[in-house]
């Protein structure tokens, strides 16, 4: 089975720039965490301009559990906390969703 971790992201032009610059850190990263797949997906047409999805997979609910244990106990996460704040302007994190491959 295939889960999926969708973090959808808000923000200005600025922001959205500052998040793509962000996610070519963070995966690699994510990746060393246990995530494969990293991705930044941005709308080309049609609506969402103003928002960014990064998704990462993982190959069971347990594996995502241990990335995100991973993950909260990073310095890393502590950056990330940090660098939300100060760009709260320009970008916002809607939150993270989580899906699972059903075919």
């Amino acid at each position: 089975m295939t889960i999926q971790a969708v973090t959808t992201w808000e923000g200005s032009v600025a922001g959205l720039q500052l998040l793509e610059a962000g996610a070519k850190q963070s995966g690699p990263l994510h990746e060393s965490m246990g995530a494969k797949n990293p991705r930044l997906w941005r709308a080309s047409a049609g609506g969402d301009v103003e928002r960014g999805y990064y998704s990462i997979e993982f190959d069971s609910h347990e594996d995502y559990g241990k990335f995100t244990d991973s993950m909260m106990a990073s310095e890393w996460w502590a950056g990330t906390i940090d660098w939300m704040t100060e760009n709260k302007n320009e970008i916002e994190n809607l939150g993270t969703t989580i899906y699972y491959d059903a075919l």
